[in-house]
């Protein structure tokens, strides 16, 4: 599998003009592009734009100037699939000139010097660009782009999926905006709470609507203008930062959980579409549609990739309404999971017990079923799960084990671990 990897560099009049000169060919590509379709009824196809205005394009390699084409073409066929499905709604195919795009590199362009230099050649006659690159990898793709402030290096190379996994469990996964992810693995089960990206959320609209309110009363352009929508930018680019930071954490915790239990495959419910049929009110509303859960699930799905676990997907549908009991369904009130036939659980874990069971597809072996407690036949309840916690200065550990501190002076620098490695596991809630 490939990962990309992210390097700041900055603003320098070399990559300025490859910017102009990649915005230069897209623009080119566009126009043509649409002139064609208008005078002739005629789609360019990417292979007769790649020939008539990339090769031999001055001032990028050729392959580079091809990268340019094949991103007007990927959007543009994005386009039409979503016209032909009938959900395209407000969107508009590519049709806007650049003054700057981004600039790729592809392998036969790219070689990583010995002395620990990154070279990326710009065709014959024109300087490469030359980057310290602290890894002894060499990328297979690189590309350059401004990130709002600077220019950003984003380079993809390939690790081998090496690590096996430690057992051949089975976990099923609900996906919530209240609890992150709600587990459930045999007789054991836990929670990784998501009450503080909530929070950063609140943060997140309440920084939005009180400078959008100042920036509103100013006259367009003016200096004041210029200096709040300066500390929008800032303010509001710490806190994506902050919940990318949160999400990656605790989707790292989480596997790392997994993996110490023994789990060779996990089980998603698939949330696609969820956000089409929302009517809740409108806070509600707007809490359900920045909700990052395809954005986690992709988290969850890269890294049990790197700890050789597998990661499926079923549908969710009805997956929190169904008792793992009975069978019967009904919607529950509150987060307690309560049936007439005496089982009681939390809903998040009920449902991610009925999504694991979907899966598996077949009753489980006798001995393994959902670990209850209580007296009689007619109550059954769920065990109390354990509750993981973000703590944002500790390092994650499976829950059980002693957290330890991270150093502050060195948290964040290491390049051999992986992204998301602080956290803490919680107390148990129940």
């Amino acid at each position: 599998m490939y990962l990309t990897r992210k390097l700041k560099l900055g603003r320098t009049d070399q990559l300025d003009r490859l910017a102009r000169r990649a915005g230069d060919l897209w623009s080119k590509i566009t126009a043509w592009h649409w002139r064609f379709v208008d005078r002739q009824g005629y789609w360019l196809s990417k292979g007769q734009a790649q020939k008539m205005y990339c090769k031999g394009f001055d001032g990028l390699h050729s392959q580079s100037a091809q990268a340019v084409a094949d991103s007007f073409y990927d959007s543009l066929q994005s386009w039409r699939e979503k016209r032909e499905s009938g959900n395209y709604e407000g969107l508009r195919p590519p049709y806007k000139q650049k003054r700057h795009f981004k600039v790729q590199w592809k392998s036969a362009a790219i070689r990583l010097r010995d002395d620990g230099v990154l070279r990326l050649s710009n065709g014959r006659g024109n300087d490469p660009v030359l980057i310290d690159w602290p890894s002894d990898r060499q990328p297979k793709r690189v590309e350059i782009g401004w990130d709002g402030d600077q220019y950003e290096l984003r380079c993809q190379y390939k690790i081998e999926e090496d690590e096996k996994p430690k057992g051949t469990k089975t976990a099923g996964i609900d996906i919530g905006e209240i609890h992150l992810a709600a587990v459930r693995s045999g007789d054991e089960s836990w929670t990784v709470n998501g009450r503080e990206l909530r929070s950063l959320r609140r943060q997140q609209n309440r920084t939005k609507a009180r400078l959008d309110s100042k920036i509103d009363r100013k006259e367009r352009g003016s200096r004041r203008w210029k200096r709040l929508a300066r500390a929008k930018d800032r303010q509001l680019s710490k806190i994506r930062n902050q919940i990318k930071d949160l999400l990656h954490k605790q989707s790292t915790r989480l596997l790392k959980t997994l993996h110490e239990r023994r789990v060779g495959t996990v089980v998603v419910g698939d949330l696609k579409g969820i956000r089409e049929s929302i009517g809740y009110g409108s806070k509600a509303n707007q809490r359900l549609h920045q909700w990052a859960h395809s954005k986690f699930v992709k988290m969850i799905e890269y890294k049990a990739r790197l700890h050789g676990m597998t990661v499926e997907r079923v549908g969710e549908a009805y997956t929190s309404q169904e008792c793992p009991s009975c069978g019967n369904r009904h919607k529950p009130h509150g987060r307690e999971y309560i049936c007439g036939c005496g089982f009681e659980g939390h809903r998040d874990l009920v449902g991610a017990a009925n999504i694991r069971q979907k899966y598996l597809g077949q009753d489980e072996p006798e001995g393994s079923p959902l670990r209850v407690a209580g007296e009689g036949p007619k109550r059954s309840v769920m065990a109390s799960p354990t509750g993981v916690r973000y703590r944002p200065h500790m390092r994650t550990e499976p829950p059980g084990s002693e957290p330890q501190r991270c150093n502050p002076a060195t948290a964040g620098k290491t390049s051999t671990e992986p992204k998301g490695s602080c956290g803490q596991a919680g107390r148990p809630v129940g």
